[in-house]
């Protein structure tokens, strides 16, 4: 599938009709289809298929009724100066049959929803690397990773379980409705918090500003604070630090692609987690990639004369790097 992607993707770059280059590709084993808008792709999908947008300014207003993975270039723009970043106006809707599907790789002028068919649950559903406002989350929703991710708004759960959000970067100024089974881990806290929220294990995360209102049952594990540790039962191996003795450059309030969120050696968060590795969106063994992109082939050099040859031919060479991850 990726080949098939990368052929794909290659094809529009060097089509000489510029309106070629903002064409969204729907593919599967037996080939690929193409169109304008990202709505007549989902409309015309069926479940299974790959959903591959270049670099480009789209719309959406169809909300996603089945399985599929769609699939941007990505949203930091260094990492897409060939491409250009994908940004997507308007709100991604998941709905009931569109389990085991993901999005990945977007810059979203919207928010993310879960909503439900009466009766039926939304599982196994992942968004990653992706900058967006907020998420709500579905009562019966479950399974839900958010991975990778800028989040600019609140996260809602209505009472939904097994959710894990995982080395994101959040400004918002709450979670809540969580009851059981969610895990908020390595993340990056940069606003003042309020979590009324119980049942979730919040490890290896750093809070910036004010620290958590937690709710009862809610664990508190190795995180780093930057006022006092809140003082509960359930509250272990919590440090408190400075923020500007955490990070290798923030120098600003909100998030921004110039900083860099990696842990100084010399800091209480380095090594600080629960596995060894350090807190925030840099430890684990799998830490934030660099660049933000998705795992697909990655163009990062084009090169065509704007002549062809004698036989028709049209020189291009181009660099492109494989994702592992």
């Amino acid at each position: 599938m990726k080949n098939l992607y990368f052929l794909t993707i290659l094809a529009l770059f060097v089509h000489g009709n510029s309106k070629a280059q903002t064409l969204i590709a729907v593919t599967n084993a037996t080939g690929s289809s193409f169109y304008t808008t990202l709505d007549s792709a989902i409309v015309h999908s069926v479940a299974g298929d790959y959903i591959y947008l270049p670099g480009g300014n789209f719309t959406i207003s169809k909300p996603i009724t089945k399985k599929l993975q769609i699939v941007g270039v990505g949203h930091n723009p260094d990492s897409c100066a060939i491409t250009g970043i994908t940004q997507v106006t308007g709100n991604f809707t998941i709905n009931s049959g569109s389990d085991h599907g993901s999005i990945t790789g977007f810059k979203i002028w919207g928010d993310i929803s879960f909503t439900l068919t009466t009766g039926q649950a939304i599982n196994y559903y992942s968004v990653e690397r992706c900058n967006f406002g907020s998420v709500t989350l579905a009562t019966l929703s479950s399974k839900i990773l958010i991975n990778e991710c800028v989040i600019h708004g609140n996260i809602g759960g209505n009472n939904s379980q097994g959710f894990l959000l995982s080395k994101c970067i959040v400004e918002g100024t709450y979670i809540s409705g969580f009851v059981a089974n969610t895990f908020i881990n390595n993340n990056i806290f940069l606003s003042g918090f309020n979590y009324p929220t119980s049942g979730c294990d919040f490890k290896n995360n750093i809070f910036i500003s004010s620290g958590p209102t937690p709710g009862n049952t809610a664990l508190y594990q190795n995180n780093s604070f930057t006022n006092s540790v809140i003082s509960l039962y359930n509250c272990h191996n919590n440090i408190v630090g400075s923020a500007a003795d955490l990070f290798k450059n923030k120098t600003k309030a909100g998030f921004d692609y110039d900083q860099d969120y990696h842990i100084l050696s010399t800091s209480t968060a380095h090594n600080a987690g629960t596995d060894g590795t350090d807190l925030g969106i840099y430890g684990t063994s799998s830490p934030w990639k660099e660049g933000s992109v998705p795992n697909n082939p990655h163009l990062q050099r084009l090169r065509s004369k704007t002549v062809s040859t004698l036989n028709g031919n049209l020189d291009v060479k181009t660099k492109v790097a494989a994702q592992d991850y």
